[in-house]
């Protein structure tokens, strides 16, 4: 009888690892660890590594777990030194029931979507632009002859046909449109120079005009405010100068006489002087009936006071 031959069949491997050794860190507890950081999916047990942050896996779970030794880098960075993580076989304690942690990963993420969902879109600021103009408020810059004749000699050193060079197959010289437009608008432009600055003459004149009118119009106005109280001030005057000496009371009213800071610029003798022309008046209240005006702290006359800016005169 023939003996019959048996395929050899492969032994089962053990679940455990096989080798002895065992990391000397302190053993990682899953109980600690956060759901999202560890996996207890039954037969792909990984957990993120402590050391170099990677999802390493878990051998030996129905012995002594540890951690599957690994290098400090993925597996698919082919790019820096492979070094062997200083966490390779350490152990882990797995005290954390499946169903636990699996309710407790459905819960984070569900957490985590309706936090998502209530979070406000980041606000972008809105770029600062200045507003258009509309068609009735743009001012088109006026057009001088200097300024077109340069750009008619920068098109003539630029344009072959301007420079004769450019032909058509019979060998005819092309002419240059845009060479020919800027000319005539150069040549508009010369003839039209003296009544544009004859008008620009007659606006300036008008200004001045107005300048003036308006300084004399404020000039009258002031004085005609001055003289409607005038009278009340002289009377007010008399009656103080009336009073004796001995019998005033409190600070004298400065209606004859200076305050102090307007003391200091006048000279001796209580008149009041022009700082510019040097133009006197013999008490305050005439100086401001006829227009005194303070500039820079200093009294100027009517006349010298409507020589600068509305703005820096001070009435006394």
């Amino acid at each position: 009888m023939a003996a019959t031959t048996m395929e050899p069949k492969a032994r089962k491997r053990p679940r455990k690892t096989r080798t002895k050794n065992v990391s000397r860190l302190p053993a990682i507890v899953a109980s600690q660890l956060k759901a999202n950081q560890i996996d207890l999916t039954p037969g792909k047990e990984h957990v993120i590594c402590p050391d170099c942050e990677n999802w390493t896996p878990i051998t030996g779970v129905l012995g002594t777990p540890v951690l599957v030794p690994h290098h400090t880098t993925p597996y698919r960075d082919q790019t820096t030194i492979p070094h062997r993580c200083s966490s390779s076989y350490r152990r882990i304690v797995l005290d954390t029931a499946i169903d636990g942690w699996r309710a407790e990963l459905t819960e984070r993420t569900e957490v985590s979507a309706t936090v998502a969902s209530r979070r406000p879109t980041k606000v972008l600021p809105k770029p600062k632009t200045s507003s258009v103009p509309a068609a009735s408020q743009l001012k088109p810059a006026p057009l001088s002859a200097e300024q077109v004749r340069r750009v008619f000699r920068q098109h003539q050193e630029r344009c072959l046909a301007c420079m004769g060079e450019a032909t058509n197959q019979n060998g005819q010289t092309l002419p240059c449109p845009d060479g020919e437009r800027l000319a005539v608008t150069v040549l508009r432009l010369l003839r039209q120079e003296p009544k544009r600055q004859a008008l620009r003459e007659f606006f300036a004149k008008e200004r001045r005009r107005f300048d003036r009118e308006y300084a004399a119009a404020a000039l009258a106005k002031r004085q005609s405010e001055w003289a409607a109280v005038l009278h009340r001030v002289r009377q007010a005057d008399q009656l103080r100068g009336a009073v004796p000496q001995g019998a005033r009371r409190g600070p004298e009213v400065p209606l004859v006489t200076l305050v102090p800071r307007q003391a200091a610029a006048q000279p001796e003798g209580g008149q009041l002087k022009c700082e510019h022309c040097g133009a006197t008046e013999s008490s305050l209240a005439d100086a401001v009936a006829a227009g005194w005006c303070r500039i820079t702290r200093r009294p100027h006359c009517g006349r010298c006071a409507n020589r600068f800016p509305a703005w820096t005169r001070t009435s006394f």
